[in-house]
């Protein structure tokens, strides 16, 4: 019966689903390597984190993804940068899709802060592999349908333009998919590609008054020439311990999160979210788990 829900529920909303083909998180802020390169070495020291989305609770072959990143500022050849590497588990139903790209970041002081020109690259392979129900008696009068499991892999490029000042401010644009991989799967005579995705971000960090709390409000843009979809976050962090937020994704998400952050340079943070679309009446909602860790060697 869930199978069937959901297969209306993604006949309604198949447009939209259509538009997303990027991973889509809740915790952004948390999250800057994976849509803009530029941000790579950023940081001090060496930071890696992951996020694990379960998507759409209650669905059987919801979306669950997994991302996993690192990167750290370098200086080659007398020249002021940062590296970092980003890997994606993203499955859905059918489909699983596997990403790995590498990013390198050039900075320069600009002002009172940082400006960072990054690039990135790396490889896409879509997987896809499926029981099918077939309209006829074997689906062999469908050509677009894929008969067993098929796979493309494909190369991916993006760019993006990061700036920093310390702790208090940052702001971000970047492309994704800039050469618009096909993915055309083999012997699937039907014409698919990933479209480019347009990100946009920015963030301010101040105290409140003479307290212990500081206030994070961020906001977050992405558009891939099809739908725009932005995202508005406050946070409260209490003597940099302990922080407390909401988001709300325009007319399809409210967020509540809480985060932890342990003087080792350890941050955990969750994220639950409640749609506000008609997926409420059949969905238990998204989890989103955050674990960060920056050091230093030196």
């Amino acid at each position: 019966m869930k199978k069937i829900y959901l297969y209306i529920l993604f006949s309604i909303l198949s447009i939209e689903i259509f538009s997303q083909q990027d991973p889509q998180f809740a915790q952004n802020a948390d999250n800057l390597l994976f849509t803009n390169p530029a941000f790579a070495g950023m940081t001090d020291g060496i930071c890696a984190s992951a996020i694990n989305r379960q998507q759409w609770v209650g669905f059987e072959g919801a979306p669950v993804t997994t991302m996993a990143s690192v990167h750290t500022g370098v200086k080659l050849f007398g020249i002021q940068g940062g590296i970092g590497l980003s890997i994606v588990d993203d499955r859905f139903e059918f489909e699983k899709k596997f990403q790995a790209k590498a990013a390198f970041s050039y900075h320069k002081k600009v002002g009172l802060g940082t400006l960072g020109i990054g690039v990135e690259s790396g490889i896409i392979n879509n997987d896809l592999n499926g029981n099918w129900k077939y309209p006829d008696s074997n689906g062999s009068e469908d050509q677009l349908i894929p008969q067993g499991q098929v796979r493309k892999i494909v190369l991916d490029l993006g760019l993006g333009v990061f700036y920093k000042v310390g702790e208090r401010f940052y702001a971000g644009v970047s492309i994704s998919h800039i050469n618009q991989p096909d993915i055309n799967y083999p012997k699937v005579p039907a014409a698919s590609f990933l479209r480019r995705h347009y990100y946009a971000t920015a963030g301010y960090n101040f105290r409140l008054m003479n307290s212990p709390i500081e206030l994070q409000p961020s906001v977050f843009v992405k558009f891939d020439g099809t739908k725009m979809q932005s995202s508005a976050n406050l946070t409260a962090l209490y003597n940099k311990k302990f922080s407390v937020g909401v988001s709300y994704r325009n007319r399809e998400a409210f967020i509540p999160m809480v985060g932890i952050h342990l003087l080792n340079g350890l941050k955990i943070g969750y994220a639950y979210e409640v749609p506000l679309t008609r997926m409420i009446s059949v969905s238990k909602g998204s989890h989103e788990v955050f674990v960060g860790y920056c050091f230093d060697f030196w």
